[in-house]
């Protein structure tokens, strides 16, 4: 199975064009993207994750760069202010995503390397091709209310590497992970679904479509009795999407449609539940490079499929509904190092941008998460701003709709 995130942070640096004609194609940008951080707070961080109980609880997750080594970064807004909070372990770690249910029961999980002095790629992991890194296992940290503390998380076999991919958490009793492993030799994963137990994480079989392997890539919903997993099945290099949803007693598979044929397939990279029972689905032709064919969105409500008009981006980096209800994605136009936002209006998409003093400071910029806030109309989207090729960082908190 090809990475789902084709292209993430890492990739900005290939994609800092210059910013002349970047929005001829555009609408002008809504006034109502604000920063949430000024980027001079911010330099050497990247932030990867974003997750909400309510205006008075938002966290954010990613790494920073001390000098030396790469350390673990979490945020919360308490509804006064951003501040760190400390987690552990520290040095070599980084955090990829985040997941609450409740200002007590907060999951943060990414991953921890031997070779704690090199600065890692701001790259989320599924991305990723063959290559003599050091040895890497997942780091899976929950918050109580007071404190980080760790959550044991089994070893990735002899010889290969572990990665976490998705986390959806409902109780301290239950957490659902979506994790690779990931052999440096070959450039190949394997991917499988867990569940936390309030003991252990223990492995969840999914529904197998015939002879083919089906991988899960993403998790979400509402509950134990409302899980979403999006899944792959390869045949010949080709892969085909399937969509699962688990009602806390069985599971139901459907096929994703897709907009058409293509020789590698189409991938699903975001699932965003619309409710209880009724899901976005996300996705984008199996290739590594950009390809200029549209990422496709569609909705199922249980009986059905509902496609929406095609996405202004190839690929979409980031999905989540806001407060209200409204689809909000991110990616990039053809020759633009600054990614946009496109939310969806019931009948077409509209472009925006992030504030302009993200692009005012850095070459190119990423949103790698997106996050609605309970009790309010709006939305958050975490990331980066990066130039030099990644030499220079700021992490990016922006809102929409909040304050």
């Amino acid at each position: 199975m090809r990475g789902v995130a084709r292209r993430s942070a890492l990739t900005v640096s290939g994609l800092v064009l210059g910013l002349s004609g970047l929005l001829t194609s555009t609408a002008a940008a809504s006034k109502g993207w604000r920063l949430e951080q000024p980027l001079d707070s911010t330099v050497n961080r990247i932030y990867f994750g974003v997750t909400a109980t309510g205006p008075n609880d938002t966290w954010t997750v990613g790494s920073a760069w001390n000098g030396s080594a790469e350390v673990p970064v979490a945020l919360r807004w308490d509804g006064t202010k951003w501040a760190d909070t400390i987690t552990a372990p520290v040095t070599g770690t980084r955090l990829a995503d985040v997941s609450a249910s409740a200002p007590d029961n907060v999951w943060a999980t990414g991953d921890h390397t031997t070779e704690a002095g090199t600065r890692r790629p701001a790259l989320r992991p599924r991305a990723a091709g063959p290559r003599a890194a050091a040895s890497r296992s997942i780091v899976i940290q929950r918050w109580d209310g007071k404190a980080w503390t760790g959550v044991e998380h089994p070893k990735p076999p002899a010889g290969m590497d572990g990665f976490p991919i998705d986390i959806a958490a409902f109780s301290p009793s239950s957490a659902w992970l979506v994790a690779s492993d990931f052999d440096p030799k070959t450039g190949e994963s394997t991917y499988h679904l867990e569940h936390w137990t309030g003991k252990a994480w223990e492995p969840v079989e999914i529904p197998q479509v015939g002879s083919r392997p089906l991988q899960p890539t993403r998790v979400s919903g509402t509950g134990d009795d409302d899980l979403w997993v999006s899944a792959a099945a390869t045949t010949d290099g080709k892969e085909t999407p399937f969509l699962l949803h688990w009602d806390g007693e069985s599971w139901r598979q459907v096929e994703v449609p897709v907009p058409s044929e293509h020789r590698t397939g189409w991938l699903v990279n975001h699932v965003v539940p619309d409710g209880r029972g009724s899901v976005y689905v996300v996705g984008r032709v199996n290739e590594w490079n950009p390809t200029g064919i549209p990422a496709f969105v569609t909705r199922w409500d249980g009986q059905k499929w509902a496609p929406l008009a095609p996405s202004p981006f190839d690929e979409i980096n980031a999905a989540a509904l806001d407060g209200s209800g409204k689809l909000w994605t991110a990616g990039w136009v053809p020759g633009g190092g600054h990614i946009l936002m496109a939310a969806w209006t019931g009948t077409e998409w509209r472009k925006d941008e992030l504030p302009p003093e993200v692009a005012k400071t850095a070459e190119g910029s990423s949103i790698l998460g997106f996050a609605a806030v309970p009790g309010t109309p709006g939305v958050l989207a975490a990331g980066l701003g990066s130039s030099g090729g990644l030499q220079s960082t700021w992490g990016v908190i922006a809102s929409h709709g909040l304050r």
